[in-house]
């Protein structure tokens, strides 16, 4: 999850296709005396997503050990660290938002995203979802405790709020299983496809070998913010600085680059 993105280009190739755009599932977490952290939690993927915190995905570096009154947040392990001798180290974050980047070529895909927990002065934490905004393409997804599901083992599908009282209980896991089985993958060769300037404030040119149906910029939630004109030029001006993705469809293919608008 890296601040300074590669864009993987990657091209889908099936009858039907899941569009590779962020999914992003909401969580509230608070305990009984409604102590809630400020920012707001979520996990989900993203084809913008890295290995690091992406903080131009919204994911922010929370408070580190040892942690004071309430606290939620997700933990992973950055290991793209290096020391000054050249040996690689590893280094526990913890966040917000739990965003990993859409895989490439697989079908099944499973996540497991880890959050940490304190009660603070409270007795109970509670977590509520909306099971309506899980997408299609999550066949399930449960949480549960470190002995996996033997205290807690709650489906998210069926319900959307969960709360418990023992405090010996400060992490729990969140399983998810993605169907992406109408997904597939190829690698279209970098210079048949060129985007011009990167990083922009006005306009940006997209250059393609292959004959193109549409062209559209999205949002960092995948959402259609801009098409391009007829000679594939989008003026971006107006837009906030940031990260986007250009999405080109090339008749039942389509190819994803990431631009930065300044």
């Amino acid at each position: 999850m890296k601040m300074t993105i590669i864009f993987a280009l990657c091209i889908l190739t099936s009858m039907s296709v899941f569009s590779k755009e962020t999914v992003e599932i909401n969580i509230n977490v608070k305990n009984d005396l409604n102590q809630t952290m400020q920012l707001n939690s979520s996990f989900g993927i993203s084809p913008l997503a890295t290995d690091i915190l992406d903080t131009d995905l919204g994911e922010q570096l929370l408070p580190p050990a040892p942690f004071k009154g309430f606290y939620a947040a997700f933990e992973f392990i950055d290991s793209t660290q290096i020391d000054p001798d050249g040996s690689k180290y590893y280094d526990r974050i913890w966040t917000n938002k739990d965003l990993r980047h859409f895989p490439d070529s697989i079908t099944n895909y499973y996540v497991k995203h880890k959050m940490i927990f304190r009660f603070g002065s409270g007795k109970k934490i509670i977590m509520n979802w909306n099971k309506n905004s899980i997408p299609e393409m999550v066949d399930s997804i449960f949480i549960k405790d470190g002995f996996n599901g033997l205290v807690i083992k709650v489906n998210m599908k069926e319900q959307e709020t969960m709360e418990w009282e023992n405090d010996g209980i400060l992490e729990l896991y969140i399983h998810v299983y993605y169907n992406l089985k109408n997904t597939s993958v190829s690698d279209l060769p970098d210079n048949d496809i060129q985007i011009y300037p990167n990083p922009s404030d006005d306009y940006i040119s997209i250059d393609v070998k292959n004959v193109v149906d549409s062209i559209e910029l999205l949002d960092i939630f995948g959402r259609s913010v801009l098409t391009a004109e007829q000679n594939n030029r989008i003026y971006i001006g107006s837009l906030p600085s940031g990260v986007y993705a250009v999405r080109i469809k090339i008749g039942n293919s389509v190819v994803f680059r990431k631009i930065i608008k300044k």
